[in-house]
This record gives C-alpha cells, sequence and structure tokens, in this order.
C-alpha cells in the first residue's frame, strides 16, 4: 500500500512539475530576430489602420469606431479584439502593438489621460494588454525587439524613443519627433520635417542618427536597394534613388501627397487638378487612375488595397492589388 501511494505522489508530482514547465513556457516572452518589421513602411505612413500577418489581417474597423479587428485575407470572418480605437498596428509572432487613441474627440483636459491614449501590447487574439507608454503617441513601428515610438508629454512636447516589447529598457533617442516607420536592414529611415526635409537614417543598433541625402524630400521609404520619395523641389513628384549607382528616377509628376508600395505595385494619392488614387509599377511604367477624388488612410496587403474617401470616414473601399481592377467596392465589416 505504502509503495502505491509513493507511486501515485511521485505520478503527481511529475504532472504538476510538467503544467509548470508548459505553462511557463506557453506565457514566455517571445522574442524576435533584430531585422523583424511589425509592419510596412506605406502602411504606417498611411495611419497604419491595417497590417497583415500570417494570413490575418488586423485592421481598425472604421463601421466600429475604428475599433482593433481581425479577418482572413479574403475579408471573411471578421472578429472584434479590442473595445479601443487605434491605430499604427504593428504585429509580429505572438503580438499586437498599436496606438491607442481614445483621446480623439473628448476634451482637451482629458488629453493626457492614460485611459484615453497610449502604446499598447496584446496577444493575437486582443488578451493580455500590456500598457508600454501612457500618454499620447501618433507614430509606432516595432524594428526588431524594440518599439520605436513618437512620445509626448507637456515638459519635452514631441520627441522619439523606444521601448523593448518587454516593457524595459524606456529610452530617450531624439529630441526631434522623426517619423520611424521606415525600417530596413537594422536601420530607420526618414525626412526630417524640423531644420530641413533632408534624409536621415537611425541605426537601431547604436541609436546613432546620421545625414544619408541632402534634398527637400517627404515620407522616405528605403525598399532594398532603391529609396523612394517624395520630392518637394519637383511639386512633390514621386520620386526613387537607385543606391547602387546613385541614379535618380522620376516615376510620376504632379502633386503627390501620400503613396504605398507591395511587391511590384505602388499606390499613390494626388490631390489638387488632378486629384485621385492611382497605381502603377514601382518603376513608373503601366500607370491607372483608379478612381478620382480626395482619399487617405491607404492600405496594401496581399489581396486588396484598403482606403476612404476623405470625406466618408465611417466607410471603406478596396481594390485588388496586384489584379486587375475593374472596379472600387465598398466594404462593410460589422
Amino acid at each position: 500500500m505504502k509503495k502505491r501511494n509513493t507511486y501515485i505522489l511521485i505520478f503527481l508530482s511529475l504532472v504538476i512539475i510538467g503544467l509548470v514547465i508548459y505553462f511557463q513556457i506557453k506565457t514566455r516572452m517571445q522574442y524576435n530576430d533584430n531585422n523583424v518589421t511589425g509592419n510596412t513602411a506605406g502602411n504606417l505612413n498611411n495611419g497604419g489602420t491595417f497590417c497583415e500577418d500570417n494570413g490575418i489581417l488586423y485592421f481598425s474597423n472604421p463601421y466600429d469606431g475604428n475599433k482593433l479587428y481581425s479577418m482572413n485575407s479574403d475579408c471573411s470572418n471578421p472578429k472584434k479584439l479590442i473595445d479601443d480605437r487605434i491605430s499604427s498596428i504593428n504585429v509580429h509572432g505572438n503580438y499586437i502593438y498599436y496606438v491607442k487613441n481614445n483621446a480623439i474627440g473628448k476634451a482637451a483636459n482629458a488629453v493626457l489621460s492614460s485611459d484615453l491614449s497610449g502604446v499598447f501590447r496584446c496577444n493575437l487574439d486582443g488578451t493580455k494588454i500590456v500598457s508600454l507608454y501612457d500618454n499620447i503617441s501618433s507614430s509606432i513601428s516595432l524594428c526588431g525587439n524594440y518599439i520605436y515610438y513618437q512620445h509626448n508629454d507637456k515638459k519635452t512636447a514631441s520627441t522619439l524613443y523606444r521601448i523593448k516589447i518587454n516593457n524595459s529598457d524606456d529610452k530617450l533617442i531624439s529630441k526631434v519627433d522623426y517619423n520611424p516607420s521606415s525600417y530596413y536592414d537594422g536601420k530607420l529611415y526618414f525626412s526630417s520635417v524640423k531644420n530641413d526635409h533632408n534624409i536621415y537614417t537611425l541605426d537601431t543598433k547604436t541609436n546613432s542618427i546620421s545625414s544619408y541625402y541632402t534634398g527637400n524630400t517627404s515620407l522616405a521609404d528605403m525598399q532594398g536597394t532603391y529609396l523612394y520619395y517624395i520630392d518637394l523641389d519637383k511639386g512633390s513628384s514621386l520620386v526613387r534613388r537607385n543606391t547602387a549607382n546613385d541614379t535618380i528616377e522620376l516615376l510620376t509628376s504632379g502633386h503627390c501627397i501620400n503613396y504605398n508600395i507591395y511587391g511590384n505595385k505602388m499606390f499613390f494619392l494626388k490631390d489638387g487638378d488632378d486629384a485621385g488614387l492611382f497605381r502603377m509599377n514601382i518603376d513608373g511604367s503601366n500607370l491607372e487612375l483608379i478612381v478620382s477624388g480626395n482619399f487617405n488612410n491607404l492600405q496594401c496587403t496581399s489581396n486588396y488595397t484598403f482606403f476612404q474617401y476623405f470625406n466618408k470616414p465611417d466607410e471603406l473601399y478596396r481594390v485588388s492589388t496586384t489584379g486587375a481592377i475593374r472596379s472600387i467596392e465598398q466594404i462593410t465589416i460589422k
């Protein structure tokens, strides 16, 4: 009898130890490779309202107050994840990183409340929400195991910080709130909007900032051997710099206000007399006018590119990202 009880105690002990190890592994922080990005620069520069990861779209649903939802890449099976107004979505591994914007529309004296705004991390199903920063931020970017984010407070105004994804090592990087959206091969690329409009790089290993390209630029985006940007001296035309031979290629003329790149395709928005949504190849060929008008929140995913009419913030439209475009389609997600 004693022998049998001993076996039972040993078995139960092994079960308990196994369960402890299992839950430790399950709840352990999952870290990333250093070159991991959380979203494309084009999506983040357009507000980061969509992000695709492993065939799932994580997005800000305009039909439900821009709350955080997920759905399949074909737009099926939508699910609400978090009941907060969100933007600047980054996703990789087991986590979603995002900016909470519940302060929008609130009284000015409530804007700095941690209940209304901040940078957060949660699991892919919207559970286990962790606050990484409890104040106003407009743009964030997952770069390896760090979130670079625009930091705002009453004392220092807008600056650039970084924080490790495990909520440690929060650090001031620059007293200028550079845009962290474009991350490539260990470096951030951004057009300055303070003292000049040159392009700078930030080495994420050393957090040193250096001048990269002199020009009157906006919305720099490094993609392989090409640096894309809007050239303000050329009437806000879209151009790219071939970094292999240091040549500049004019992609399209006219007043471009934003753009987004996905694979071999580039979508862009123009205002003025020829305002509209356009698509072309990344070398400037095969230019297509998709629809005339004024638009924003231009978001590219593998199947669809989403956008909104400027004067219809509660509606969402889509076209094929790489396939033939015969018409635009309104999509309703409830």
